[in-house]
């Protein structure tokens, strides 16, 4: 038995050669001590070095007891006085409210006559093929018609140029019976006025109602980035609303509906 536990701890402390796999087929020869002492030694290790920690993270007795002499007195404070010594001390005053009510009893009864809201005309609601459009260049309007009833007119500015128009470029609106042939959206379109200021973004508003006028290309009805421009020459051939009149109008507009341009 003796024998045995002498073999045991004889072999404990003795270097063992050991074969250690580094992957890809290498293996390496390294000398260790017995397992079960590495393990002890750890142990130890741990051990000591929680020791360690809590000896530097506890305050001394001492000290603490120092730190708390150190400390100021806390201030004493007087109680409040009871709510009965405040109502004693301090009195106040009941002021009455006096309800419209209280003067006259009958004005609960009292029927006040109902106020008459004004008319506002409403704009017809859409019908397909009703619709035609009137433009007169030198009244700078725009007259919405259903049948041959005025619905409603609208100011716009036309081009800068007064007349027929006779070739391209000539900032001229052409005059004539047209219809027109596309409603396109033209949120996103910018143009250059070739007034230095550059290209200008939402130059043709929200919509562009396209005419097939009489092979000009180009020529339209449509919004503008300048509502002031209206009642003047300003355009380059098109017809000009606000962007609130030609939302309007797209609403009633629609392909080969009739658009008449006249001069007067």
């Amino acid at each position: 038995m003796q024998q045995n536990i002498q073999d045991f701890i004889r072999d404990l402390f003795t270097l063992r050669t050991v074969w250690i796999d580094k992957g890809s087929g290498r293996w390496t020869v390294k000398k260790r001590f017995h397992p079960l002492l590495r393990s002890i030694c750890w142990t130890l290790a741990l051990i000591v070095c929680a020791g360690l920690y809590a000896s530097i993270n506890t305050v001394p007795e001492k000290e603490a007891e120092a730190v708390i002499a150190s400390l100021p007195e806390p201030v004493k404070t007087l109680p409040e006085p009871e709510p009965e010594d405040t109502a004693i001390l301090i009195p106040q005053t009941v002021r009455k409210i006096v309800f419209p009510s209280d003067i006259n009893p009958d004005i609960d009864r009292i029927i006040m006559p109902p106020v008459e809201k004004p008319e506002i005309a409403e704009m017809p609601k859409p019908e397909a093929g009703k619709f035609s459009i009137e433009v007169n260049k030198s009244e700078y309007t725009l007259s919405l018609y259903r049948g041959e009833e005025l619905v409603k007119t609208y100011p716009v500015a036309v081009g800068r140029n007064p007349g027929d128009k006779q070739r391209v470029g000539d900032n001229r609106t052409p005059t004539g019976n047209f219809k027109i042939v596309s409603i396109e959206n033209a949120s996103k379109w910018s143009h250059d006025f070739r007034d230095g200021k550059g290209k200008i973004a939402g130059a043709y508003g929200p919509w562009f109602l396209r005419l097939d006028a009489k092979g000009w290309k180009g020529i339209g009805i449509h919004g503008t980035h300048d509502p002031d421009s209206r009642g003047t020459n300003a355009t380059e051939g098109c017809i000009r609303l606000s962007n609130e009149d030609i939302a309007e109008l797209r609403q009633y507009a629609y392909r080969n509906m009739p658009v008449t341009i006249r001069e007067n």
